[in-house]
């Protein structure tokens, strides 16, 4: 649509030079055809003079030699004849020829007019051979008259008035192509001023049409491509023209539409990225965490491990020390401590093979060898290591246990560590020359061991935390610095393992007690093979 008036405004513009050039040709054509006939008017004008003057000096010499009958006047007569008719010839020649030419409507009097002259001058030679023929016969007289005769008659009175007429004509017809030259060109001036100014009129109603025609559309493009620019990807042009605006705001739209898919398409990329990225950050601080959590074990086993060890060492060599100490002991002495020795060795092996239990506290986790026991030989062995450790910071150790045996079923091993944590506890914490009382009971269907010491205690606000891992009282952290807060967890660990519980009661400065209570087993159960050989 647009080209379409475009294309009609380059036309008619066209038109409009095409009709100047047309109307300057047309003129020029005019004012070259104007004066050509002016040229022609004046020429013929000239032609008419020349004839004249040629035709009176002929009369003249003629009736110079009928007077004077000299030989001189006979050659000026042939010579003026001869240019007399030579003028003629050429005005005849010129008025032929401007007849197949020329498209004035003078021009059958101006072909007139010559034969008039051609005539006169034929009928002039001959009454100028009639006197010359009386001049020759003598009659003097009567050739004098009759060329006065002819010079009145024919000369001035119809020589001359032809000559005039011709004359006059030929200035009528300069005259009459100069006016119309004149007219010719007052209408080109007047053509041109028209012509331009509808020339100029058109063009700035067709400027102003089609600044009117696209200064909306390109207002409505131009802002289309600065929100683009800013980063508005969802704007759209609204142009329902049809013409190429409308068409260039589809495509600008459609561009627009595809560059917000592809911004889309690269968020969402962006997104999923950023996505992928934080979850191998999630990944990453999830493997950063158990590594510290593998380093935190790691540190907590090796404090198990001194922890767990440091016991059954120190009984070893004490053990060791009270044998090599003494001088009158018998072989079953030596026997007994030697087997407590490799008792405690085997513990301490088992310790070694079973580093999951120091690194763990859950029991689900732990690695145990059921079996049916005797708990009062446990403790009473258990008892006579507490008293190895006791010796070595002045306590005294006391056992009050019941007669018969007290079954079980547990881990043998695991329930002397028990019993082990809870002796270094009281001996740890006691005050010198203090009293650690070991006593068993069995109440029903249950059997409750409990270690009573005389030492710091336990605060009360402490007291339930106390099974907490890595937690010591304030009293104890005090009191000692090398203890890790491990032995008691474990402690609840296995009493937990064994489907039991513990306990603590205890008063700061005065001492603490501690109850393990374990549930029983009937000698039906004991005599069961299954029983006497699980594991789990």
């Amino acid at each position: 649509m647009f080209r379409f008036r475009l294309a009609v405004v380059i036309v008619v513009s066209f038109g409009f030079v095409l009709f100047l050039g047309l109307a300057l040709y047309w003129g020029s054509s005019q004012v070259a055809r104007n004066f050509q006939r002016s040229q022609a008017a004046y020429e013929a004008f000239d032609r008419y003079e020349r004839l004249s003057e040629e035709a009176y000096r002929h009369f003249k010499q003629r009736m110079d030699r009928l007077i004077t009958a000299s030989p001189t006047a006979e050659a000026g007569v042939e010579s003026s004849k001869y240019r007399l008719y030579e003028a003629m010839q050429e005005l005849r020649n010129t008025a032929v020829a401007d007849n197949h030419t020329d498209d004035w409507p003078d021009k059958p009097a101006e072909l007139e007019r010559v034969a008039h002259f051609t005539a006169f001058l034929d009928a002039s030679e001959y009454r100028f051979d009639e006197v010359e023929r009386l001049r020759q016969l003598g009659k003097q007289e009567m050739a004098v008259q009759a060329l006065s005769k002819f010079s009145e008659e024919e000369i001035d009175g119809k020589f001359q008035p032809l000559i005039d007429a011709a004359i006059n004509a030929e200035r009528e017809k300069a005259g009459q192509a100069k006016q119309e030259l004149e007219i010719l060109v007052v209408q080109s001036h007047w053509i041109a001023i028209l012509a331009s100014l509808t020339a100029a009129m058109f063009c700035l109603t067709a400027g102003i049409f089609l600044l009117r025609g696209f200064r909306k559309p390109i207002d409505a493009l131009m802002k289309g491509t600065d929100e683009i620019a800013s980063g508005n990807l969802d704007y759209r042009i609204a142009l329902d023209s049809r013409d190429e605006f409308g068409y260039l705001a589809s495509h600008f739209n459609q561009m627009a539409q595809e560059l917000e898919v592809q911004q889309n398409k690269l968020r969402e990329g962006r997104a999923a990225l950023e996505k992928r990225v934080a979850e191998r950050t999630l990944e990453l601080h999830q493997l950063n965490a158990e590594l510290k959590r593998m380093d935190n074990e790691r540190r907590e086993f090796l404090a198990d491990i001194s922890h767990e060890l440091r016991t059954p060492i120190t009984v070893i060599r004490g053990e060791a020390e009270v044998i090599l100490r003494g001088q009158d002991r018998d072989t079953e002495e030596y026997k007994d401590a030697l087997h407590r020795i490799v008792g405690l060795a085997m513990q301490l092996g088992k310790y070694v093979n079973d580093l999951l239990f120091l690194a763990r506290a859950e029991t689900a986790n732990l690695q145990f060898e059921w079996d049916s026991l005797d708990l009062a030989e446990l403790v009473a062995g258990a008892v006579e290591n507490f008293q190895v450790m006791a010796e070595e910071h002045s306590l005294s150790v006391s056992l009050d246990t019941v007669a018969e045996p007290v079954w079980i079923r547990g881990d043998k091993e695991r329930l002397r560590q028990l019993l082990f944590i809870l002796g270094d506890n009281a001996c740890r914490y006691s005050t010198p020359g203090g009293h650690i009382a070991v006593v068993l009971r069995m109440d029903g269907k249950e059997a409750s061991v409990s270690l009573t010491d005389q030492g710091i205690g336990i605060p009360l606000q402490d007291l339930e935390r106390i099974f907490d891992r890595h937690f010591r009282s304030q009293n104890a952290l005090h009191s000692r610095d090398d203890g890790k807060g491990l032995g008691l967890p474990m402690a609840k660990s296995i009493t937990q393992a064994h489907g039991g519980r513990i306990a603590v009661t205890s008063i700061e400065n005065s001492g603490s007690t501690f109850t393990v209570t374990l549930p029983l087993i009937s000698t039906e159960q004991d005599d069961c093979p299954a029983n006497r050989s699980s594991h789990g």
